[in-house]
C-alpha cells in the first residue's frame, strides 16, 4: 500500500523536464524510525522501527535512487541500512552542528551533486526541518514531521530557484491484530 501511495505521490508532484523548464531533483526526507527504549544517548531501532526500515526499503523498490544520505546517529543509519543493502548502495554520511550556513551548504551540495535525480536523506526532525528551509519548503509543511514522531517521509520536488513542492507520507506500519 505504501509503495503505491509513494509512487502516486511522486508522479503527481512531478514536473516533466524540458529544455525550458529546470531539472527537478526529488528529495525523499526520512525521519529516523522508532527507537528502542534505552538509557543510551544514541539508541538503536525497536522491533517496530526495524519493520519501518524494512517497509521503507520495499516501498522504494524499483525507484532510481542516486544517493542515500544519513547522519551518523544509530537510528538514522539503521533506518536506511535495509534500503542500502537491498540496492547494494553505500550510505553517504553527513554531519550537521546547528550552524545555518553549514546546513545550507550541505543541502545545496546534495542537490547540486544529484541535480535531476532522486535522493534519500535520513536524519532526526530537527536536522530535516533545517534542511527543508534551505530547500525552499514552507514552515507549515515542515511542522508536520513533528506531529506523529518517528517514521515520517516527506517527498520534496526541488526545481532550482522556485519554491519546492512537498508531499508528506507515513511509513508507520499498522500493527496486526
Amino acid at each position: 500500500m505504501l509503495k503505491a501511495v509513494l509512487m502516486a505521490t511522486l508522479l503527481a508532484t512531478g514536473t516533466p523536464a524540458s529544455a525550458t523548464e529546470p531539472e527537478v531533483t526529488t528529495l525523499i526526507f526520512v525521519n529516523a524510525a522508532e527507537v528502542e527504549a534505552s538509557p543510551s544517548a544514541d539508541p538503536g531501532l525497536s522491533a517496530t522501527g526495524q519493520e519501518q526500515a524494512s517497509q521503507l526499503a520495499s516501498s522504494l523498490e524499483g525507484m532510481d535512487i542516486s544517493a542515500i544520505y544519513t547522519t551518523y546517529l544509530n537510528r538514522s543509519v539503521q533506518t536506511v541500512t535495509p534500503l542500502s543493502k537491498a540496492r547494494q548502495q553505500q550510505l553517504d554520511y553527513f554531519r550537521l552542528n546547528g550552524d545555518p550556513d553549514q546546513t545550507m551548504a550541505v543541502i545545496k551540495d546534495m542537490i547540486k551533486k544529484n541535480k535531476g535525480k532522486t535522493i534519500v536523506i535520513c536524519s532526526v526532525p530537527e536536522n530535516i526541518t533545517a534542511m527543508l528551509q534551505h530547500a525552499g519548503v514552507r514552515g507549515k509543511t515542515m511542522k508536520t514531521l513533528y506531529d506523529k514522531g518517528c517514521g515520517q517521509v516527506l517527498v520534496v520536488k526541488h526545481s532550482g530557484g522556485g519554491a519546492a513542492v512537498a508531499q508528506k507520507l507515513n511509513m508507520n506500519i499498522q500493527k496486526k491484530v
